[in-house]
């Protein structure tokens, strides 16, 4: 039986790069694992962050700094959690505070939860866990002790949660471990505890552009992404043509509920075209614009990870 195995990557609509660079690598102290063109669009970068060797879940963002700002609603992934060592939580409120971020803590399904916005309107929380990662990234005074285990969950906002709920179920794999008047929570196996959390109701539409989330991404077994487009398509739904992502496959559909949903491969893995040790520093250009390779290089606007102690 398919089953998927977890969120792969999020990804973003976001504004200016080099913002974008200092908030998830100065301050949350992400690592950039990768700085690509984006598959899609010449115009624009797809930034990858992630831990040293970029083999957790990935926090992907598309800069766009002409683009109309969006609104979090129903059809979207409404906020990501990401899960940090236990601890750690009063370091990160008082860094978000030195940064002039504000922070708000509370807890749902006895989890503690410190909830934030990056510098276009994403919402963000932050979870302590006892979940360990050998790889994790130090970077600008986020100790190994502190850094990001990585993708904890996400909630998703429907505009038909019992649609939705059906896809995760009956589909991905997810079984429902916990519920309240506001939220199911759902996770591929009760004993895992990374989770998606399902909202019953309604947000309010939403509008996907800077600073909402574009799509989340499930990860599945390198040999089953053509299996799971059949299946896909028996039930009903209609996904893209399998699609090269060069780190990965990958296949979209919109669920019912109008959130996009990809289900992309394993592999190949992030470590095929950089080394562990340079991951991010070079500026990749997709196969299918190496003939305009010049004139990109010539028009994007570099970025750079550096230290910072403001924003």
């Amino acid at each position: 039986m398919l089953k998927t195995k977890g969120i792969h990557h999020i990804s973003s609509i976001v504004g200016h790069a080099q913002r974008n660079v200092d908030f998830y690598a100065g301050v949350l102290g992400l690592r950039l694992v990768k700085k690509t063109l984006n598959y899609d669009d010449k115009n624009h970068y797809h930034l990858y962050y992630g831990n040293k060797n970029g083999s957790n879940g990935l926090v992907t963002t598309f800069p766009m700094n002409n683009s109309i700002v969006g609104r979090i609603g129903d059809g979207q992934v409404g906020y990501a959690s990401y899960t940090v060592p236990k601890g750690s939580l009063q370091f990160w409120k008082d860094r978000l505070n030195d940064f002039n971020i504000k922070s708000f803590e509370y807890i749902r399904f006895d989890l503690r939860r410190l909830r934030f916005q990056d510098l276009d309107g994403l919402e963000i929380e932050l979870v302590e866990s006892d979940l360990k990662d050998d790889n994790r990234w130090s970077f600008n005074g986020v100790k190994d002790s502190q850094a990001f285990d990585g993708i904890y969950g996400a909630a998703l906002f429907s505009k038909r949660p019992n649609s939705t709920l059906k896809v995760l179920t009956d589909i991905l794999g997810y079984k429902i471990t916990d519920q309240n008047h506001e939220y199911y929570q759902l996770k591929t196996n009760e004993s895992e505890s990374r989770f998606i959390e399902l909202s019953k109701n309604s947000q309010g539409h939403g509008q996907v552009a800077v600073g909402t989330v574009h799509h989340i991404a499930f990860e599945v077994e390198n040999e089953e992404i053509v299996a799971w487009r059949k299946l896909l398509i028996e039930n009903g739904y209609r996904p893209t043509e399998i699609k090269d992502r060069n780190y990965f496959k990958s296949i979209y559909f919109r669920e019912p509920g109008g959130i996009l949903f990809e289900l992309a491969t394993k592999g190949p893995g992030l470590l095929i075209d950089e080394s562990i040790d340079s991951l991010g520093e070079k500026f990749i250009i997709p196969k299918h614009f190496k003939n305009n390779q010049q004139e990109i290089i010539e028009r994007m606007q570099p970025v750079q990870v550096r230290m910072i102690d403001k924003l």
